[in-house]
């Protein structure tokens, strides 16, 4: 598959798409091997080219090769930022460099300082607010304000004549699929790349959806084109209900995910015996483990939990405090990924435990329940195995299930 791809959405409008494969870590920070995608957008007109958003400055030759293709730089008149993200904006010093004349730019009024400060850009600038138009060429724009969806400045456009909605980061998703649009054979494949986006990048303003969504309600919306992954052209309404589920945690029934750190096999030997009870009582259960052969990645746990009916977690005492990887994903957990859902920890401890102790505190705030704290010294007598599988049942019947 090429770096760089061309589709015609219609005969106006285009999407630039790069496939992104050398990122590993997103935002210098989430595991994704799956890659992902920068999608610009522009809108040919007879009053000349809109621009919608650009890609990562890595790839701005690559993107202005195939803009020039489609439009001569002398037609492009406007450019809508929909974010200012730099896997977005950072082509945007290259185009404008490239571009024979300055162009009418139309964004967020807080996009306007951070065209200055990221960029020392001061171009002509438009500050939108909701219900803002741009007409031009026979194409109504609608613009709206979608704040800290993931950040403060995002916005969205809506072209009703023809029911399209540009989203920026809104509806993105992680991996390089296959098609261009949301063919059947893809969708099951990417969702799960969504959810892992949607988790990780904008899980800690979740209660934003609701809030921006309820604007968005009205409109009529027939193709969603966001600004990484799938466009939804058949079914635009699956990724626009898996955005509101996601937000509201709303669970896959029976699905339990367990994360467990172990260093000498014994919190595993507990993590195994909370397993048999999870199936034992009709559970699915996703895995993920830390060990000193193997580590999973973060960005998997946490883009898994929006609709984890529940949560178990294995961990060890080490110096008086929560194993520090184990602490990490529980803070990751808790700062983007905050439900009201029901979590067992077990832990194990040598001469003495304190794994109880931190995770009240740090649950204390949460809207986590937690169910228990199960203590036990490594080798698990039957009393212990008893005492976790008793933990599994009050997991699996807690009321909020």
């Amino acid at each position: 598959m090429d770096p760089i791809q061309v589709h015609a959405i219609d005969d106006n409008l285009f999407l630039i798409r790069v496939n992104d494969r050398k990122t590993r870590y997103f935002e210098g920070l989430w595991e994704i091997p799956e890659g992902v995608t920068y999608n610009a957008y522009v809108l040919k007109t007879d009053e000349g080219a809109v621009l919608f958003d650009t890609v990562k400055a890595d790839y701005a030759e690559d993107y202005l090769q195939a803009l020039f293709d489609l439009v001569e730089p002398k037609a492009i008149r406007h450019l809508v930022i929909h974010h200012m993200e730099p896997d977005h904006s950072g082509a945007l010093p290259a185009l404008f460099d490239a571009l024979p004349h300055s162009v009418e730019v139309w964004g967020h009024p807080f996009t306007k300082r951070l065209l200055d400060g990221l960029y020392g850009l001061k171009p002509n600038f438009h500050p939108v607010k909701d219900g803002t138009t741009l007409d031009v060429g026979g194409h109504r724009l609608v613009f709206y304000q979608t704040p800290w969806l993931h950040w403060p400045e995002t916005m969205v456009t809506h072209m009703p004549e023809r029911a399209y909605l540009l989203t920026g980061d809104i509806f993105g998703g992680f991996g390089i699929p296959a098609s261009i649009v949301d063919e059947p054979e893809v969708v099951a494949e990417m969702l799960p790349f969504a959810r892992k986006y949607f988790a990780t990048v904008v899980g800690h303003y979740k209660e934003y959806v609701g809030k921006n969504f309820a604007k968005l309600a009205s409109l009529d919306i027939r193709t969603i084109m966001p600004a990484h992954g799938l466009v939804w052209q058949h079914d635009p309404a699956r990724i626009y209900n898996a955005y509101q589920n996601w937000a509201l945690g709303v669970p896959n029934p029976k699905k339990v995910v367990v994360a467990y750190t172990s260093m000498y096999g014994y919190v595993e030997g507990a993590i195994r015996v909370a397993i048999d009870a999870l199936k034992a009582q009709g559970m699915e259960v996703e895995v993920f483990r830390w060990v000193d052969t193997y580590h999973d990645r973060i960005s998997d746990f946490i883009g898994t939990l929006p609709d984890a009916q529940a949560v178990v977690l294995g961990t060890a005492t080490y110096e008086a405090d929560m194993y520090p990887l184990m602490r990490h994903l529980v803070e990751e957990m808790l700062h983007k990924v905050a439900y009201a859902k029901p979590v067992l920890v077990l832990s194990a401890h040598g001469w003495a435990g304190a794994v109880g102790r931190v995770v009240k505190q740090l649950f204390a705030e949460s809207p986590y329940r937690l169910v228990d704290v199960i203590e036990f010294r490594g080798h698990l007598p039957a009393k212990d195995k008893e005492a976790i599988q008793e933990g599994i049942h009050r997991l699996v019947i807690w009321e909020g299930n």
